[in-house]
């Protein structure tokens, strides 16, 4: 496990988030077939100028459902959510607050709506060839948890890797007595779920990537479908302690939940249409 990374006030967390979002942008532009059909440099620039304002507005809309996502399902210490206005809540910091992934699942169609108006395009087609970009974006984000030390698994000497001192593992070991020392030291074994969380979402990228290419349809209900049948059965294994629960089962786990009633739904309903 490497130490925390910081390049000034940017943790290794946040440099992840930012290289996944470059490349995101990247993808964004570059997987349009419009880009490659449009005649001439002007044409070409036309079309980087408006899907580079519309990836704006996505990535835009996702941090800041991360961010509330945060706020609505994670425990926020007491002498913080004491101190907290709306005003707090809705316009909070983009590299300053604590992120729940769901969040910018969530939001990301809103965002590709934004997207595909100032782009002129369809917004069930783009979010559907879009897709793939948001399982990049978050798996770079779970590189920066897993060199952060934060979102870690439970306690394991099987399959565990110890944190450095300084990181959130190390930290919050420290802080419940699990370890002992006058200052933190490196964290008990624990499992990486932060790299298994990132193996998964660049493959799930891959499937959505390969998925509408071959012409298939509901790329992104299928994706997200598959994202949450992990994230149920990840958290299992999750031990961080910004986590809520409720009725013994965590927030993430029951919007799992809320995601399979949704899906389940939508797909009776059309199958209930077609016969």
């Amino acid at each position: 496990m490497y130490p925390v990374i910081q390049v000034g006030n940017l943790s290794s967390y946040y440099l992840m988030m930012l290289s996944g979002i470059v490349a995101g942008w990247i993808a964004f532009v570059f997987s349009e077939d419009v880009f490659w059909t449009r005649p001439g440099v002007i044409g070409k620039s036309e079309v980087i100028v408006r899907l580079s304002l519309g990836y704006l507005a996505v990535v835009i809309l996702c941090i800041q459902g991360a961010n509330w996502f945060h706020y609505l399902f994670d425990n926020i210490p007491r002498h913080v959510a004491d101190t907290l206005t709306w005003r707090d809540i809705l316009f909070t910091h983009p590299l300053k607050t604590t992120k729940v992934l769901y969040g910018a699942v969530f939001f990301y169609p809103l965002g590709i709506a934004i997207a595909a108006l100032v782009a002129g395009s369809r917004w069930t087609p783009m979010l559907n060839r879009k897709a793939f970009i948001l399982f990049i974006v978050l798996g770079s984000v779970r590189i920066g948890c897993f060199l952060n030390g934060c979102c870690h698994g439970i306690v394991s000497e099987t399959f565990g890797m110890r944190f450095p001192p300084g990181s959130v593992a190390a930290s919050e070991h420290w802080r419940r007595g699990l370890t002992r020392g006058f200052l933190p030291p490196a964290s008990l074994p624990v499992i990486p779920t932060q790299l298994i969380s990132a193996i998964f979402l660049v493959c799930l990228a891959l499937f959505a990537f390969w998925h509408y290419r071959k012409g298939k349809t509901h790329t992104f209900v299928k994706s997200v479908l598959a994202y949450a049948v992990f994230r149920f059965l990840i958290e299992f294994v999750r031990d961080d302690v910004d986590r809520a629960y409720w009725a013994g089962v965590s927030t993430s786990q029951w919007i799992s939940v809320f995601l399979f009633a949704v899906i389940g739904l939508w797909a009776f309903k059309r199958r209930y249409r077609k016969g």
